[in-house]
């Protein structure tokens, strides 16, 4: 995976992301489009109906490193009310929203970014997010596709996302955390306990899984290789993580018992 450093004579060095909106956009910022990644995909399995398993994986992860994975990165309460407010003042409600935000990348300076069109949910399931075509996330970085360059940026302290959790056999350490693309059941994890696998929302995806490594980096598996861990069984119990109620999945074979705390899809 090659990264790009992007120099710009801006050298920020943010904390926080910095929104702009409407004519605050400049024309010079750099674009950050939506991945197109899910709809090639099913684009890809129906033009392949006679692929084997191995050779549509192999395909689906020259489409991740082309296009990146659709990614929902959530902001926190105030951002989101601003952006509300903005949307709300429009003429045209139908308008879409110009959305910018200036980030420093992480061997270069600071970037000014034109980000997708932000989408509205409830606080429950994230308020207001963009989706951004992400390589891999880590708890300090991220990389994303800028005109076609992987470029890596610092997180952010306002960019929010979904995350599993691996616990301890009590429920009660946090072994691990995943920054995972959206909501989703987990539906198997690795041997080494480094790799949770999400399934598609999509019915035309559902013998392909996402496959999220702990070291931020995500790639596609089949089906079998993500449900090798077994099928897993839903637990009674919910788990605490800050203000969020997880729901509790355990998944156990091998002798080995994994428990893992997500947020449910909305």
């Amino acid at each position: 995976m090659k990264v790009r450093s992007v120099i710009l004579p801006l050298a920020l060095g943010l904390t926080s992301i910095g929104i702009t909106f409407g004519q605050q956009v400049k024309m010079s910022a750099l674009p950050v489009t939506r991945s197109e990644f899910v709809d090639k995909l099913k684009k890809l399995k129906a033009g392949n109906l006679k692929a084997t398993p191995e050779e549509l994986v192999a395909a689906a992860n020259e489409l991740v490193e082309k296009d990146g994975i659709p990614f929902a990165i959530s902001f926190d309460a105030g951002t989101c009310e601003r952006i509300r407010k903005v949307k709300e003042q429009l003429k045209d409600p139908n308008a879409p929203l110009k959305l910018g935000a200036t980030l420093k990348s992480v061997d270069a300076d600071g970037a000014a970014l034109s980000l997708p069109e932000p989408r509205f949910a409830t606080k429950e399931c994230g308020d207001c997010f963009v989706e951004l075509p992400l390589l891999s996330v880590t708890d300090n970085d991220f990389i994303t596709k800028v005109l076609g360059q992987n470029v890596r940026f610092h997180l952010p302290s306002n960019f929010f996302t979904n995350d599993i959790l691996l616990l301890s056999d009590d429920g009660k350490t946090v072994k691990r955390r995943w920054r995972v693309p959206f909501a989703s059941v987990p539906i198997g994890v690795s041997y080494d306990e480094n790799v949770v696998y999400l399934s598609f929302n999509e019915p035309e995806l559902a013998d392909l899984a996402i496959a999220v490594f702990g070291e931020g980096v995500f790639q596609i598996a089949s089906r079998s290789e993500a449900e090798a861990s077994g099928k897993a069984s839903l637990l009674p119990e919910s788990f605490t993580a800050g203000q969020n109620r997880l729901s509790v999945t355990k998944f156990q074979q091998w002798e080995k018992k994994f428990l893992i705390a997500y947020k449910p899809p909305c």
